[in-house]
């Protein structure tokens, strides 16, 4: 990495990883959940699977970033951070795209 990159990571407060981190993951959950075709009764499957992956997307900022539950405000707080803005960007993202790719299948009176 660059100077530049390493100095502008560097700037990030742990809450801003994790709230980045838990962005990412989320992308990559819809992704995931739209690749398997993950719908099921009433979307279960996707919507566990993208809950699943935001919620250990906290744990790999934990580990990966080396960030201590302290300097968060204790683990509650770490898992709580974005969360709200995590879980809506995955439902977004799987809804819009589950729609535009399989909107032939879908019964329009």
């Amino acid at each position: 990495m660059s100077d530049e990159t390493k100095s502008w990571f560097n700037r990030l407060s742990p809450e801003d990883l994790i709230y980045y981190t838990r962005l990412i993951f989320a992308l990559i959950a819809a992704a995931i959940a739209l690749g398997l075709n993950l719908s099921g009764p009433l979307g279960i499957f996707g919507f566990v699977i993208g809950i699943t992956l935001v919620v250990i997307s906290y744990f790999i900022a934990l580990f990966l970033f080396r960030i201590s539950p302290d300097q968060v405000g204790g683990h509650l707080r770490g898992l709580m951070k974005g969360l709200g803005t995590g879980v809506l960007l995955f439902l977004v993202i799987w809804l819009l795209v589950y729609n535009f790719i399989y909107w032939a299948t879908l019964s329009i009176p």
